[in-house]
């Protein structure tokens, strides 16, 4: 059995120069968060994550409630020094799509086993 974990984040962001910026929040904290191009799929957590996976499944929500308004995208995970939530996206189309549409939550889902039975059961 697969140890799993879903990581929820309310977001509220804002549209810089080629980047998106603004605030992660949790039940219980608050995180700086940024979203740029890169040529690698990234997330870059805070230390105070512990993850046992160095893959995970990134739900962007968008504003409304259908499935239409989730973006997924599989993403290396790796574990930062600061407090700051850093995602670098490879698509130009889903940067594009999250700029023009200012993603909501964001559901980071880790699982020692391939994600790809998460994405099944959506």
């Amino acid at each position: 059995m697969a140890l799993e974990q879903d990581s929820k984040f309310i977001l509220n962001l804002e549209l810089g120069e080629s980047y998106i910026y603004g605030t992660a929040f949790t039940s219980d904290n608050s995180y700086s968060i940024n979203i740029q191009q890169a040529s690698n799929t990234l997330v870059v957590l805070p230390s105070d994550f512990i993850q046992e996976s160095r893959e995970a499944l990134v739900c962007f929500g968008l504003s409304g409630n259908s499935d239409k308004n989730k973006i997924f995208v599989r993403s290396e995970v790796k574990i930062g020094r600061g407090d700051l939530i850093e995602v670098y996206l490879s698509q130009d189309d889903v940067l594009l799509t999250l700029s023009n549409h200012l993603p909501v939550e964001m559901t980071l889902h880790t699982a020692q086993s391939d994600v790809q039975n998460w994405i099944d059961r959506r």
